[in-house]
């Protein structure tokens, strides 16, 4: 039984525009339930997921991610923001957001590309303006390196060419609060990137921690599998994955060491775990996986009840 339900939704041609409903409808409730914004805001907050959502399957149709044309990594995405109320505002984070996925899409595009210096550069120009957002995301910038040299296009025209269009926005913000005397802004963001507090020394709602917890769960079972059949993906796919599953790793990390940027990181992290786990829920058909999905799917109606409440 668990074995049909889990093909049938993963596979069914009306599962995105089922998720799509689901996800409005879950919306609608939780602004009428508990509003954290004003109509206006809420619509344009949706749309920006929505553009997310977007991005996800062009993602998976430009790259293989998931080797096949799937569209259930955007519906994970939808129902899970949907579920999680205290992020249906605008906030920095989806900009940030959208400006890490348009960067992965360059980033990705230089897969074994000698000439990569104009993508390299275009790709760091939005990591440099994500990085104005929500600064603790520089922490990934070595990482992206050393993907490059994966990749096989890290050289020194494109290490100079990235290193100059992250500093392009860096720089022109850098110009811009020196100009007229916010210096102190620019001390207060270098200072937040080594930023470190406990769960304990933070106000945040039971409602976030509950969410950042099942995500975790999540990834940690998406990214296991992978892992555990890397072997069985081409090496450009593998690659990718690779990335994938490290960059989440990192956030986390960064979360539960400055549990106050959970909101802002919050967009970032269920777009990578929403990938991962789209990948292991349509390509596995095992007995366990069939349980696990099945029982993700039934915790997604307490997990509301409890962010309409808490």
């Amino acid at each position: 039984m668990a074995k049909t339900i889990q093909k049938a939704i993963v596979t069914n041609q009306l599962t995105l525009t089922t998720g799509i409903i689901a996800s409005v409808v879950m919306w609608t409730v939780c602004y009428i339930v508990r509003p954290i914004a004003n109509f206006g805001e809420t619509i344009g907050a949706y749309a920006l997921y929505a553009l997310i959502g977007y991005l996800l399957i062009v993602m998976n149709k430009s790259f293989a991610i998931i080797r096949l044309r799937a569209s259930f990594q955007t519906v994970i995405f939808l129902i899970l923001t949907a579920i999680t109320i205290e992020i249906h505002m605008f906030n920095v984070g989806i900009i940030m957001t959208l400006c890490c996925l348009f960067s992965i899409l360059l980033l990705y595009k230089t897969f074994h590309v000698s000439w990569s210096a104009g993508l390299l550069f275009h790709a760091f120009i939005f990591w440099g303006i994500a990085s104005l957002l929500v600064p603790k995301i520089v922490w990934l910038i070595p990482y992206i390196w050393y993907t490059c040299y994966v990749f096989g296009s890290l050289n020194t025209r494109s290490f100079v060419a990235s290193v100059f269009g992250w500093s392009i926005p860096i720089g022109g913000y850098a110009l811009y609060g020196y100009l007229t005397n916010q210096r102190m802004d620019i001390m207060a963001k270098a200072a937040e990137i080594i930023r470190v507090e406990s769960i304990s020394s933070v106000s945040i709602e039971l409602s976030i921690i509950v969410m950042l917890f099942f995500s975790l769960l999540i990834f940690l079972v998406s990214a296991i599998h992978f892992l555990m059949f890397a072997m069985d993906e081409k090496v450009q796919t593998r690659c990718y994955l690779q990335h994938l599953t490290v960059t989440v790793t990192v956030l986390f990390i960064i979360v539960f060491s400055c549990i106050s940027t959970t909101l802002q990181l919050m967009p970032l992290i269920l777009s990578g775990v929403s990938l991962l786990y789209g990948h292991f829920s349509t390509l596995t058909n095992s007995k366990w996986s069939n349980i696990f999905f099945v029982s993700t799917l039934l915790c997604l109606i307490p997990l509301l009840f409890i962010n309409l409440l808490y």
